[in-house]
This record gives C-alpha cells, structure tokens and sequence, in this order.
C-alpha cells in the first residue's frame, strides 16, 4: 500500500492514478476518470472525498478489531 503523504501528491497531480492505486479498476476509478475529464476540479474533490472515505473505513474496521476501545486516547466527555 502507498503512504498517504505519496498517495496525496498523486493525488494532486494525476486524481484517477490515485483512486486506481486506492481502489482499483472498480466504479470509484471510472467515476473520477470521467469527473476528471469534465473538469480538474471536481476530479480531486471526489479523490479526495474517496481517500477520505477510506481512511474512515479503516478506522472503523480497527475499532471493530479492538471491541470500540481506544488505546492511548482519552475518551470523550
């Protein structure tokens, strides 16, 4: 897996290399290569929005990992 700081960069230069390195050749890839020939713009927004997501996912699979506790994190009030 890419770091993020690497996947950012490409990100910002090419955003279909990023969701392909991120996703694969699946919809997320297709959907961003046609938002990025419309326009530069909302090709990075929606890499953005997909690198995103996919942190969220992971965090969430890693709290799943630890039954919802968060170690070293003090707990909200």
């Amino acid at each position: 897996m890419i770091g993020t700081c690497c996947l950012i960069f490409i990100i910002i230069l090419l955003p279909p290399l990023g969701v392909f390195f991120m996703k694969g050749c699946g919809a997320d890839f297709w959907i961003n290569l046609c938002l990025t020939l419309l326009g530069y713009l909302p090709g990075h927004i929606h890499a953005f929005y997909v690198l995103i997501r996919e942190r969220e996912e992971k965090a969430q699979e890693q709290r799943a990992i630890n039954q919802g506790q968060t170690y070293g994190a003090v707990p909200p009030s």
